[in-house]
């Protein structure tokens, strides 16, 4: 029988159509990782990996299951995966692609407004039983309408946050490599394109929703931000290393920008203490949340049926879909300058 390993629970319809493919086994925690040591035992006679979130299948893993056929993995870049130590062995490593967008933009959409309106701090506010006057000035917000939206990296993600602005009436500025044509700009609400110095003068709202390559990692500085507004928000949903985080609480302690909301940082999972640099964590204006941008429950249960779905394609002797290490079946090898 076909023995798979599971590293995290994952959606039950899904785990119950896994369950009819072999003997799974599931690391049952949640709120942990699960430690090396016994990560590599429990693959040593596994024949297939079911691949998620940081967990990471590096060489040590991948040598240790001396069974294993077939990866895969509940992830658009699976960079956690050693591709070159399955590829060594014959091991096709298969993922998903395009499952996160949209989820991933109402999420961005989402936090700017969280952020804007300041819900979090208002939350509390009231569970501590300290509201007693309506209309004061004890929680001044930012509307929309009207406001201008720069976002960094007009790529999928970006264009769909647009599209959610522009629904609210908001103006669009964008940056990215190569600008988009007059009538993708039009579609977009016409999005106007910047350099990246006039966007972060301009924006009230700033969207950071580019990939991580050599070219972003700290992008997103001290300079760029003494550009903008003292009334200008920043919102990342990308990854943590494109935007200084030092910079970042010294722009909003010293309140020359009104705010942040933040769901990606430069030190995550599965490094140690995931998460802000201390000085995020004591300031009332800044919305943190646990790189939860695709954590809507319909889209993580499509995305752990696909990762069953190729499992099924392989136990038929056919490709799965979205195969990192094409070469595997004598293809050419996937260029992609994203590292992260």
């Amino acid at each position: 029988m076909t023995r798979i390993f599971v590293p995290q629970p994952i959606p039950e319809f899904a785990a119950s159509k896994l369950n009819k493919l072999g003997e799974v086994t599931t690391y049952p925690h949640v709120d942990r990782m699960i430690p090396e040591p016994e990560l590599l035992e429990a693959v040593r006679d596994k024949h297939i990996l079911f691949g998620i979130g940081e967990i990471p299948f590096n060489e040590r893993v991948i040598d240790a299951a001396k069974e294993l056929k077939f990866i895969s993995v509940m992830h658009g870049t699976a960079k956690f995966i050693d591709f070159a130590a399955a590829t060594r062995r014959n091991i096709p490593v298969a993922g998903q692609k395009s499952m996160t967008r949209k989820t991933a933009a109402e999420f961005t959409f989402a936090l700017l407004m969280a952020t804007a309106w300041r819900l979090p701090e208002a939350d509390t506010f009231l569970r501590e039983g300290r509201w007693q006057q309506n209309q004061s000035m004890a929680f001044m917000g930012s509307r929309l309408y009207g406001k201008t939206l720069g976002i960094v990296g007009m790529g999928q993600i970006g264009q769909l946050v647009a599209r959610k602005a522009a629904a609210c009436d908001m103006r669009i500025i964008y940056n990215k490599r190569t600008p988009l044509s007059p009538a993708e700009e039009f579609v977009l609400g016409s999005a106007e394109f910047r350099a990246l110095d006039d966007l972060f003068v301009e924006s009230d709202f700033i969207a950071l929703t580019p990939a991580l390559t050599k070219n972003t990692v700290g992008l997103v500085n001290e300079r760029l931000i003494s550009f903008m507004k003292p009334s200008a928000i920043l919102i990342n949903t990308s990854r943590g290393p494109v935007l200084d985080e030092v910079a970042l609480e010294k722009a909003l302690r010293e309140k020359r920008i009104r705010g942040a909301g933040l769901d990606v940082y430069q030190t995550e999972v599965p490094e140690p203490n995931p998460g802000p640099i201390e000085g995020l964590k004591t300031l009332p204006n800044v919305v943190l949340t646990p790189h939860m941008g695709s954590a809507a429950r319909e889209t993580r249960e499509e995305m752990a049926l696909r990762v069953v779905q190729n499992i099924e394609l392989f136990l038929a002797g056919k490709r799965p879909y979205n195969v990192f290490n094409p070469e595997i079946y004598g293809e050419a090898a996937i260029t992609d300058e994203r590292i992260g």
